[in-house]
């Protein structure tokens, strides 16, 4: 390969110990330092060992990691390189990746590599390497040559630790020296001012790396790493590993160890900037997937615990290296989950559970061409995919709902508008001409676990479901069926807390009712308000930006669908507190709800999710007990009601098949890609939920005691 547009650094700046083929591999035993000199003085020191390779050398396996040359197999388990650990992308090819990466930079860089570079010959890396999975390496150091074995350019790759990642594409003088500007930070005690001093000799016998930070006025700071050669064989290897097991852990611990000392020192900490805790992710606006000692011990749990429970589950869960898991494993039409990176995929799923369950998919580290039949046999297992013993520490892993997203005032206005304020083009994009998000209730649906038409199976079409025609008449259906439980007719004062896109308030008002219909989203009540103009009833239609706890007047029905999902457990007794307050005697609540069974709802009522990250904050579901328990603080109480649950899966599969079809609009109303995947992910699995019965959907009448 060569990168056009850069310029050579190898004619004149040859240095001694240039080779002209790939490097037999080296192992160095290492002492790493980091010395700071002022304001406050502090050294580190600790012992590690890293490795010299010939990345053509390096063959990355189907799990994305690459084995010692020469080295049995079973010795990844105490040494291994991954092209993902250097951001270069993860093809069999390691070299192939490196140096595709280094043209990228070089054509970044144009006015520093203004004519060809040529990085055909040996790239030899200097890293740390992982043990058993786990991996600390603040920098690693590519020597990169041209065909003719002559030194060209250095790559030096540096991590801070936030989980970013930056490359230094460099061109050192004789002596090994090279300057940049730094423009990453890697400290919280050093802000983004400075210069970068590197020291990258080529290595032979002995092995110097060393990076200095200069600043103006202020004391320089001194990473360095100095090692012997030692005999690159599993013996050697074997002697280092029981030495030193935990080699990545003690070099991290210490120089963590090391930042609490200085700031319980009173050392500044500066805030990182946004763009370095990005850098290296797979997708914008998912953070990097978490690392160290911690994580590690969490994803190999979480192997362990998917390669148990998945014997138990007819899905197919497939890795890249061939593997296949799950007792579905050798039925083709079975549900699969395919696992592309899955040192990342088992690092968030142990670390953070269903968030990083669902961060994983938005990363697109997993996917699956059946999601709701794969998340519906995980919803099966539910209670016992995490052993006994650790659902007794729930509380220490999963964590607690931000303060910010409770059910009061304050906060519900803004809880509805992250959601609903998107913006009413995007809804439209996937919702039918009745601009109706809850629900549907159609005349007949079979019960089906997944999705069918999948892997050679009969379409949806063909076993008689719901096509995306027959939506806006279930949805008409739907709201009749409430406003028939309210016993909404001409001259009811019916009250709507919900609004929705304004099509319950559009066929109240053709039955001659009065409607007040409250939200709390703009655009919400904007487009309901137009709707019913427009349709010339605006005069028996009032939609108000208004909290369900300040509604005055009096009411003979109030009709709420899907509202109470977003009250929160804790507010249930006011939001019925309200409803009796407003309802006249004689008259009748009617609700469509959104149902848990009680015990995972008092399971799971402090729980932080996926879905109160990203889709509904602030969003909690009740149970009938919940519901009555709370109804039984006012003078309402429970009567008729009807469950349809089945039909909300279908219901989510036409949206989500139609956001699908039409993602391409979607992007072009400046929805990114990871935008995208989320939402799928979102839709999904909550038909999922639905379609395994973990969730339900209800119509609810209220009515006051006799």
């Amino acid at each position: 390969m060569t990168v056009e547009g850069a310029s050579s650094a190898g004619s004149g700046n040859a240095r001694p110990g240039a080779t002209s083929g790939p490097a037999p591999l080296a192992l160095y035993e290492t002492s790493v330092r980091h010395s700071r000199s002022g304001p406050i003085r502090h050294d580190v020191y600790a012992r590690s060992y890293w490795w010299l390779v010939d990345v053509d050398q390096l063959q990355v396996d189907g799990r994305g990691v690459a084995g010692l040359p020469g080295f049995p197999a079973w010795t990844t388990r105490l040494a291994s390189i991954r092209p993902a650990d250097l951001d270069i992308g993860s093809v069999p090819s390691f070299g192939a990746a490196l140096r595709r990466k280094v043209a990228e930079l070089a054509a970044r860089e144009n006015s520093q590599w203004d004519r060809t570079l040529d990085v055909e010959g040996p790239a030899l890396l200097a890293c740390t390497g992982r043990v058993a999975g786990a991996g600390f390496d603040p920098l690693s150091v590519v020597w990169l040559h041209s065909a003719s074995g002559e030194p060209v350019a250095v790559l030096a790759v540096v991590r801070n630790t936030y989980g970013g990642l930056h490359h230094y594409l460099l061109r050192p003088d004789a002596r090994g020296r090279a300057e940049v500007p730094k423009s990453f930070m890697v400290s919280p005690f050093h802000d983004g001012e400075g210069r970068y001093v590197l020291d990258v000799p080529p290595p032979g016998d002995e092995l110097y790396v060393g990076i200095r930070l200069e600043r103006e006025g202020e004391p320089d700071f001194l990473a360095s790493v100095s090692g012997t050669k030692q005999a690159a064989t599993p013996k050697t290897l074997i002697g280092l590993a029981l030495r030193r097991p935990i080699e990545p852990v003690a070099v991290s611990a210490k120089i963590r160890a090391h930042g609490v000392y200085l700031w319980a020192r009173g050392l500044r900490v500066h805030p990182v900037p946004e763009s370095d805790t990005s850098a290296g992710r797979e997708a914008p606006g998912v953070p990097p997937a978490p690392r160290g000692p911690v994580t590690a011990m969490f994803a190999l749990g979480t192997r362990w615990i998917l390669a148990a429970v998945a014997g138990g589950m007819s899905v197919r869960i497939e890795y890249p290296d061939g593997r296949v898991l799950g007792a579905g494993r050798h039925s083709p039409n079975a549900p699969r989950m395919i696992i592309h990176r899955p040192s990342e995929f088992h690092s968030r799923v142990g670390r953070y559970a269903s968030i990083g369950l669902g961060e994983s998919y938005m990363a697109g580290e997993w996917t699956s061409p059946d999601m709701p039949a794969l998340l519906a046999e995980f919803a099966d297992r539910q209670a016992t995919l995490v052993p006994r013993p650790l659902r007794m520490l729930r509380g220490l892993y999963i964590p607690r709902p931000p303060q910010a997203t409770g059910g009061d005032k304050a906060n519900a206005r803004r809880n509805i508008s992250s959601h609903y304020d998107l913006s009413n083009a995007f809804f439209a994009l996937f919702l039918d001409e009745t601009m109706t998000y809850s629900s549907a209730l159609f005349p007949a649906v079979p019960r089906r676990r997944g999705r069918l038409g999948e892997d050679g199976g009969p379409t949806s079409h063909e076993v008689g479901t719901p096509t995306f025609a027959e939506l806006a008449p279930a949805q008409e259906a739907k709201i009749d069926a409430l406003l028939d439980a309210a016993g909404v007719r001409a001259g009811t004062r019916l009250l709507e807390i919900g609004t929705g896109w304004g099509e319950l308030c559009l066929r109240a008002a053709r039955r001659g009712a009065q409607v007040v219909s409250v939200t709390l989203s703009e655009a919400q009540r904007e487009l309901a308000q137009r709707r019913a103009d427009d349709a010339g009833l605006g005069e028996n239609v009032a939609v108000q930006l208004c909290d369900y706890r300040d509604v005055e007047g009096e009411f003979d029905a109030v009709i709420s669908v899907e509202m109470i999902e977003a009250v929160g457990l804790e507010y249930l007794g006011e939001y019925f507190a309200a409803i009796d307050r407003v309802l006249a005697p004689g008259g009748k609540a009617a609700l469509q709800a959104i149902l848990m069974d009680d015990e995972r709802v008092r399971t799971t009522r402090n729980n932080y999710t996926w879905m109160h990250k990203y889709i509904f904050p602030g969003g909690r579901i009740p149970s009938i007990e919940a519901i009555e328990g709370a109804l039984n603080q006012t003078r309402l109480r429970l009567g008729a009601r009807t469950h349809f649950g089945i039909h909300y899966a279908e219901t989510l599969r036409l949206w989500e098949d139609r956001f699908t079809a039409r993602a391409g609009e979607v992007r072009a109303l400046g929805f990114d890609d990871t935008f995208v995947r989320m939402w799928r992910f979102y839709l999904q699995y909550c038909e999922a939920g639905f379609r395994s019965g973990y969730l339900d959907v209800a119509q609810l009448v209220v009515e006051r005691d006799r």
